[in-house]
């Protein structure tokens, strides 16, 4: 099972974002400010970030500079309804893996498959494929 930490200020987003997630057998631990969401990245072990980016106490993108200083091979995906084509460019810079809006005219299950696809980048076939041809190298 994957493990994820949504940092999230507003409560109904973050409820139903966690149970959509925990719909897909992958278990959300959630921080509703950037400070909470340093603390507990601190304390267990994640296999993706989902971070909003204007928090109290501690913005999204403090966080990740706090993040990417302890580790800067986590994936981490933005999911923000603010978007300014400057702050996505400085953003990826920092090191995100993904941006996706939350906005309006932003799907679940849209969300949903995008971690997916961060999470298990390979289908069990290609991970098969990939092992074998590591062995055959191997020789």
């Amino acid at each position: 099972m994957y493990n994820i930490l949504l940092v999230e200020d507003e409560k109904d987003t973050a409820r139903c974002v966690k149970e959509a997630f925990e719909l897909e057998d992958i278990a959300v631990d959630v921080a509703y400010d950037g400070r909470e969401g340093l603390n507990k990245f601190q304390e267990k072990e994640y296999d993706l970030i989902l971070l909003d980016l204007q928090m109290p106490l501690m913005t999204g993108e403090e966080l990740l500079h706090e993040v990417r200083k302890e580790n800067p091979y986590i994936e981490i995906v933005v999911y923000t309804n603010f978007s300014e084509y400057g702050d996505i460019k400085k953003l990826i810079n920092l090191g995100i893996n993904g941006y996706i809006d939350k906005g309006s005219e932003a799907e679940l299950d849209e969300l949903i498959e995008f971690v997916k696809s961060k999470l298990e980048p390979l289908s069990e076939e290609e991970t098969q494929r990939l092992l074998q041809s590591t062995q055959e190298i191997r020789g």
